[in-house]
């Protein structure tokens, strides 16, 4: 079945059907929509997602599933550690100044490998080296914070990654600055499937 809003929804509007949709996820009372034939001829036109989604590339962390999304709802990027570089980063500057997501979520997750990775001194080789600076970073800022060292930098990870691409300039950083984007932190616990908004 589908279902579209009639009028694009503010940031706040779409982080509300977002976790409405987590709480569908988490019960087991999934709607799936937009998974029928009528959603996928609808889009052959274009695209009107309501969020952009950056997070792991954890095959664990789906996020259309999480937020009981369908098909033209979530414009998502994925990338390992959910950090950025120059494709991530214009991928969400694409998505936010042509598509015209209200909200980007930065979410990271429970038992993230990269984090795990880097948290136990692992030589990083090849190109994954390049996800270690910003983990690392993340791992020095909570160093002394209470409780699993792994969750706990996902968590901080989220929030660094939220703030760099919050400043970006010149395309999110003007849009976060007029109002237009919201730049949200978030963390996906793996058991409960719950999406805390941080």
């Amino acid at each position: 079945m589908i279902q579209k809003q009639s009028k694009r929804p503010t940031a706040e509007e779409a982080l509300q059907i977002l976790k409405d949709g987590n709480k569908r996820f988490i019960s087991g009372k999934l709607e799936h929509p937009n998974h029928c034939k009528e959603s996928r001829e609808s889009l052959t036109a274009g695209q009107e997602p309501i969020a952009t989604i950056l997070t792991c590339a954890d095959s664990r962390v789906p996020p259309v599933d999480i937020f009981d999304q369908g098909l033209g709802d979530l414009f998502v990027v994925r990338v390992a550690g959910n950090v950025i570089g120059d494709h991530s980063l214009g991928s969400i500057e694409y998505a936010v100044k042509h598509l015209h997501t209200p909200v980007v979520i930065v979410m990271g997750h429970a038992s993230c490998g990269a984090i795990s990775a880097v948290a136990s001194g692992a030589v990083l080789e090849g190109h994954i080296a390049t996800l270690g600076p910003a983990i690392q970073t993340a791992i020095k800022n909570i160093k002394e914070v209470e409780g699993d060292l792994v969750n706990n930098a996902s968590k901080e990870l989220a929030r660094l990654i939220s703030v760099k691409i919050a400043e970006s300039e010149p395309i999110v950083a003007e849009l976060v600055k007029n109002g237009s984007v919201k730049i949200v932190p978030a963390y996906y616990d793996l058991r409960s499937g719950e999406v805390e908004f941080l």
